[in-house]
This record gives structure tokens, sequence and C-alpha cells, in this order.
């Protein structure tokens, strides 16, 4: 498009020192742009944003800075503002209608947001884009004529009102949305959300183009629909042969002819093009696999362009990625993406190379067709404030979207969630599969309901009953049980049983109870004693469930197992033992822990029995406390009901809806997550209608118009946290001889690419402790950054129940 005429530089490539024009950038961003976004229906609009967003770099300012910058001069980073002109140059061709201003609007925001996102208003009121103008209003005219010469006025005009048809036929479908209920999502929000979209396209293509000009490569052509389909039949086929496979070698269990239904029934289930979906099928019963199924024929059928797997823990995720791959046949195609993955310790050409792609492949999520990631990283795509995170979100859109075990959703999240859900089914073509064996109510949440879910399996009840092989048994005091009686209780499970599992809320207390567990039955032989908690290290952790799984297996020798655990053993664990007792919690966490309990039927009847801890300190568990009475008032109500009311007890349908009723309705307020900087608004406020800013504006500019856009994206992208991680740090633990070995490679790397992937290594031997809690009171500071990492001395762990917090430390002794 562009005329040329005089010409300025966008990037100067250091291999070769070899310069692309702006004019060029800006022209390939937009087609980049483009290109993806017509699968959303934003062509025109994304285009006109790809192609003003560096129109700031046409200037012999920043022509100085990049020379400099390639000459290996020192050069402030962000010294030389480029990201208002073009946002300045798009806003001055709105008119007064309505499309046009947020037209403006939406490009204006996602143009200065291409390398930090920015607010639309302020919490405090301030006009950021007119403040941004007024900063750079010397140099805004010679730009303005730069971009004149290179592209004719007439183009540009026509660019914007092709933009505007986009933003029109956006109004139309929010509108269309919200005329099916108000309780959907408010206008706002959804405006939000497109332009978060628009801001993603622009970025991924902004970074692809200056990725291909430096590594001097041609982008991959994206699959054509026929070539998707071919590839998602091979994947189907494949799945359909390791199915039947699946039978081979293992032993038969009553509960099978029921996975089958199950499987099936997500094979022939047509859920469309997009919506939302839920699969409610018992623990055990083969949610994941069967899930799979459905996603792989709705791709085959609708053309997808990717499967994502969501899961809410690492372990899960782990654990069904490698599950997925097998059954797809194409481990390539599978990308697994979370903290803990890491690369053999191999310093070759082809392992470096393999780290790098991992790397391109993690950036966009968009040439890999199955992305496995955990509920962090999709959360962070939607509402996270860095680049790198939103730079993904055009990756989602004409996809099916498994999210696992959704009841473990933080409940802050919830009305975003529910919002985002609604956004990615209705505007995006995604194909949205809730998965879990306890349901949260997530279409009754108030304001922002979840669209009405199809349930994939007709007869949900059929299968809670098929698959009700343990029986839920109340033994709560009204004084609670001391940690003493807790271990007197757990081992009185042993004289009916071979294998008991006792689950606690805290550490402390699992690591109590282990210690009077093992003090009493020393003399009890054979009887093994086993403890898990996050205070183990993922490479302890790992041996003792390996122990712990042969123990189960092994059932000729006679020996007896307790296992007491924190609840990371109701995660997605494959294990099996005959009685469980679980301290007080919510209900959703007891069916999990009831999943650990006779799971193929191995007795005729598993038993689940509910005590409640006097000496448990619960107060940095989130909303524990809410779940624990919601969970003790329905457990009252089933004692005193008629079997009638609830049909299966505590394990019920009517049950987990009840619980979920109760314990909803009272934290309503907190589902829309709550701002701690500002008690009176929450993050929804800021990504709506921002009342914080309207305030502020209308006392500091009382004439002016507000924005049409009233978001605080950076502010809300800022306060964002999936996981509440304030005061924690990552502590290593020379466990084994090879903990020791990888940290000495930590210590000899010498290039910031040899330390990344040396502290990759290191994961499996980190702990993640609480500074404010324990830390703290050893008067322990983190080391900088440049100095090392915390190392645990010799002594201060244990090889049974790992991080001894009872101890005091030196500070001097943990870091290197």
């Amino acid at each position: 498009m562009s005329t040329n005429s005089k010409r300025f530089i966008a990037h100067i490539r250091a291999a070769d020192k070899q310069e692309q024009y702006v004019d060029e950038h800006n022209d390939h961003v937009a087609d980049l742009a483009a290109a993806v976004a017509q699968g959303y229906g934003l062509a025109n609009i994304a285009k006109l944003a790809g192609r003003h967003h560096d129109d700031g770099k046409n200037r012999p300012e920043f022509a100085a800075y990049i020379r400099a910058a390639a000459e290996g001069k020192k050069v402030v980073r962000g010294s030389v503002i480029h990201s208002t002109h073009g946002a300045m140059l798009v806003n001055e061709l709105a008119s007064s209608k309505l499309s046009s201003r947020l037209t403006a609007e939406m490009v204006r925001t996602a143009i200065m947001s291409h390398h930090g996102l920015r607010d639309c208003l302020s919490l405090d009121g301030d006009a950021v884009f007119a403040e941004a103008a007024e900063r750079v209003a010397d140099s805004y005219e010679s730009v303005k004529k730069v971009v004149y010469r290179h592209y004719s006025e007439n183009s540009i005009n026509q660019e914007f009102i092709e933009a505007c048809g986009d933003t029109r036929s956006i109004l139309a479908s929010i509108k269309a949305v919200q005329k099916k209920s108000k309780s959907l999502g408010s206008f706002q929000f959804y405006l939000a959300m497109f332009t978060r979209l628009l801001t993603s396209l622009v970025i991924d293509a902004d970074r692809t183009d200056t990725a291909c000009f430096e590594d001097k490569r041609v982008l991959s052509r994206p699959k054509a629909p026929g070539e998707r389909r071919a590839m998602w039949e091979r994947y189907l086929a494949h799945y359909e042969k390791e199915l039947a496979e699946l039978p081979k070698g293992k032993k038969p269990s009553s509960l099978d002819p029921y996975r089958g239904e199950i499987s099936r029934a997500c094979a022939e289930f047509d859920g469309g093009e997009a919506g939302i979906l839920r699969l409610v099928v018992p623990c055990g019963a083969g949610k994941t696999l069967a899930a799979l199924r459905y996603a792989l024929h709705t791709a085959r059928h609708y053309g997808k362009e990717r499967i994502f797997y969501i899961a809410p823990f690492n372990s899960i995720l782990e654990q069904n990625a490698a599950e997925i791959s097998r059954f797809i046949g194409d481990p390539a195609a599978v990308l697994e993406h979370h903290s803990n993955i890491m690369f053999n310790d191999d310093e070759s050409k082809d392992k470096k190379e393999e780290e790098k792609r991992y790397q391109l492949l993690t950036e966009n999520w968009a040439q890999s067709p199955v992305v496995a990631t955990t509920a962090v990283q999709f959360l962070n795509t939607l509402f996270g404030g860095k680049t790198s995170n939103l730079r993904r979100m055009q990756a989602l859109g004409n996809s099916v979207i498994i999210l696992d075990e959704i009841q473990a959703l933080p409940l802050k999240v919830l009305k975003l969630f529910n919002g985002a859900m609604n956004f990615l089914a209705s505007f995006c073509k995604a194909s949205v599969v809730l998965c879990s064996a306890t349901q949260p109510l997530l279409d009754k949440v108030d304001n922002y309901r979840i669209l009405p879910p199809q349930s994939i399996i007709d007869d949900e009840e059929k299968y809670s009953e098929a698959f009700r092989r343990v029986k839920i048994v109340d033994w709560m005091t009204e004084r609670g049980y001391s940690q003493e009686e807790a271990a007197d209780f757990i081992a009185g499970q042993l004289a009916e049983a071979r294998s008991v599992l006792a689950i606690v809320n805290t550490k402390p207390g699992a690591r109590e109870i282990f210690k009077q567990l093992r003090n009493r039955l020393a003399d009890e032989t054979p009887c093994r004693i086993l403890h898990l908690s996050t205070n183990m290290c993922p490479a302890h952790r790992s041996r003792v469930l390996g122990q712990l799984r042969a123990g189960l297996e092994d059932k000729e020798s006679g020996e007896k197992i307790i296992c007491i655990s924190t609840s990371l053993i109701e995660a997605g664990v494959d294990v099996s033992f005959e009685r469980v007792v679980r301290s007080l919690t919510g209900l959703d966490n007891i069916v999990q822990a009831a999943g650990r309990c006779n799971r193929n039927y191995e007795t005729a009847c598993g038993i689940v029995s509910i005590i409640n801890l006097r000496d448990e300190q619960t107060g940095r568990l989130g909303y524990l406390k809410e779940a624990r009475q919601a969970t003790r008032e329905l457990l009252y109500s089933i004692k005193t009901s008629s079997p009638g009311r609830y049909p299966g007890g505590a394990l019920s349908k009517a049950a987990m809806k009840e619980y979920y009723a109760r314990y909803f309705y009272s934290l309503f307020a907190e589902m829309a997550y709550p701002l701690k900087f500002d008690p009176e608004h929450n993050l929804l406020h800021l990504l709506t209608n921002n009342p914080s800013g309207q305030k502020g504006f209308a006392e500091k500019y009382p004439q002016e118009q507000l924005p049409e856009l009233k978001q605080a994206f950076r502010e809300a992208g800022e306060a964002f946290s999936v996981i509440e991680d304030d005061g924690k740090v990552d502590v290593f633990i020379k466990y084994d001889d090879e903990a020791g070995n990888r940290l000495q490679k930590l210590k000899a790397s010498t290039t910031l690419q040899e330390k990344r992937s040396a502290l990759r290594q290191l994961q499996p031997y980190m702990v993640h402790l609480r500074e404010n809690d324990w830390i703290q009171r050893q008067r322990l500071a983190l080391a900088p950054e440049d100095a090392g990492i915390l190392v645990l001395p010799p002594g201060y762990y244990d090889g049974e129940y790992g991080v001894d917090e009872t101890l005091d430390i030196k500070m001097e002794t943990l870091i290197i």
C-alpha cells in the first residue's frame, strides 16, 4: 500500500545490519493481523491498527536511537516514544458517530498498548490518551506528513471507514447476546474483551514480523481447512486404535461398560460449532479421554484450528498431556506449556534448537494443533497484564477448549471466567467444555452467569449411581478432634481395612498427625506410613507416590498402608484406598477425596469418614470457612431429611447442587475479584465502567466528554493474579545427588540462556515457602537476582515430611 518517498528505519538486523523500513514493517503487520483477525470478523479494524502501530518511528530521533542500539551504544529502551503517534493519527479520523468514536478508541488503545497495556481511563481519572498525545505534540505533525506521503489520504480514510464496519458488527453482536439475558455480562465487559483481542492481534503480528525479519525466515503458511480436517482425521483414527487396545493387559472392572458408554456419548454428541458444554461424570469415569474424543470429533467436523486442554494443577496437566499425546499419536503436535517443562541436560546444538523451538511455540500458541496448559496460563491470557500473556489470546478462537476440574477455579475469578467463556463461545467460535465430577453452578452466578451449558451426558444420575462405590460417614463432634484424637481415629481404621488415606487442610496438621501415627504404630508390623505435602520437593513427592502405588498394588505382602496428605493428593492422583478420612472441607473437595477410595470396586463399599479438627489454622486458605459451613449445614440436612430428598446421600447431584447454592449465596460479592487496594471496587469495575476513574475524570476535566472506553486495562492487569503469591519464595533442596549435580550446573552457567536452562532443571527440587511465615521468623530476605538462589542447608529437610519449619535457620546458610 505504501507509495514510498523518504523512508525511516523500524529495525536493524543484528547479524548483517540489514534495515527494515517502517512502512514495510507496518504493511506486514497489517496483513498478518488482518489474516488472523478474519476468523473473528475483525480483519479491517486489525489491519488499520497494524498499519499505524509504529507510525511514531517515522522521525529522525528514532532513527538515531535504533542506529545507536545497533552499533552497541548504550541506549535507554523505550526512551523514544513511538506508540502514540499512530494512535493520534487514527483518532483524528473519527467523526461524532458512536461507531466511529469507538473504532478510534479501540484502535488507539491497541496501538498504545503494543509494548505494554495502557489504561483508557486511569483509576485516578487521568485521560491517558490525551496526556500521552500532549507529550509528543512537538513531533506529531512531522510524523503525520511522512505517513500521508507513504499512504494516500483516500486510502487512509477508506481503511478507517472499513474498520468502522467491523465496529458496527461488534456492537450488533454484543446486543444480540445481551438480548438473551442481561445476566450474561455487561456491554462494557464485552467491549473490553474485543479491545484486548484486537491488542493481542497487533502484538502477535508485530512480534511475528519482527522475528521473521531478524531470523531471516518466512512465516509458514497456516493449514488450509482441508489440511486441518485431514489432520484431525488422522488423530481421531489413532485415538480409536488406542481405545481399542486399552482393555488388553488391564484387569477388567465392572465399571468398564459405563466408561465405554460415556466415551461413546462424547463421540456422538454434536454441540455445534460453538457454545458452552458440560461433561459431568464421577471420578474414575475416564472424563479426560472422553472429553478428548468429543474434541477430536468436533474439530474434524467443524474444521477447528486447535484443541486446548486446561488443567488446574501441573500434576494433573503432566499426567493428562502424556495421555493426550499417546492417544493422538503425534507427541510433537502437543504443546505442553507450564512451569515444570524441562529439556535434557544436553549441550548439543539439537537440544538448544529444541529449547528455542519450545520458546517460539509458547509465545503465541498458534503453531500447535493441541495445547495443554494450566488454568493460570489460560486466565493470564485473558486478564493478565503482561504482553507475553496477552499475545496468546488471538489463538483461542475457532477452537475446542477443555477445562478440566472446573470446580478448582478460585472463587474470586468466577465472574471474570464466566464473562470470558461467554465471549469465546459467542464471538470467537469456541466450543468450551466444562469438565468436573462436581460441576459448580456457574449459570446461577448473579450478573455474570455463564451461558446455559448443553449437557453431553443425558442421564448424569445414572452414572453417579453406577460409580457410587463409597459412602460418606459423618464422624464430626461438637468439640472437634485434637491431632492426637485424629491420629487415634485414623489408626482405628486399620482394624477393618488394609489401606487408609487421611487428608487434612494444612501442612502443619499433616506433619503432626504423621508424627503421631509414626510413633504410635512403630511396633506395628508390617505397616507403612507415608506423608505428602507441598513442603516436600516434587522429586521427593514423586518418589513417595511411587512407593505408595507399589504398596497398594502389592496385596500379597500383607503390609498395611497409611498415607497422611494435604489436599494435593485430590488433584488427579490415580490411587485407590479402602478407607479415606477427610478433615472437614467443601463438599467438592470431599467428592474429590472420595475419588481416591475404592476406585475400581476393590471392595464392596469404600468408606469416607468426615472428621473436624479443632487445631487446624485455616485463616490463609481462602474461603474454606464458608465452604466448611456449607458442608456442615448440608450434612445435617441429609441426616434430618427423608431419604428421597438426597438419593445417594452426600454424593448425589441434589446434594452437590444444594452445597453450591449455600456456598455461593454468601460469597457473590467475592466472585468479581475484590481489589486489595480499593475495598469498594473490584476488577470487573476496572474492566467495565471504572466508577473511580469516571469520578476522578469529572473532577479533573469538568468540561470534557468521557471516552466511550473507560477501562483501566493496565491497572486491572497488574492487579490480576490467579494464585496469591504474595510473600512466597522458592527454596532449593539438595534432595539427592542429582540435585547437587544440577546445582553445580547453575553455578557454572555463564550466559543468560544457560542460566535459564539450568534454573528450569532445578524445578523438581524447589519448595515454595511463604516468606512472611517461617522465613520471616528467621529474618531471611531474598538474595539479589544475580547472587543466586535460596538453598536449604543440610539438617533442615526431613526425609519423610520435607522442610522442617520448626527449626531456626541462619540467613548466611541459605544463599549461594
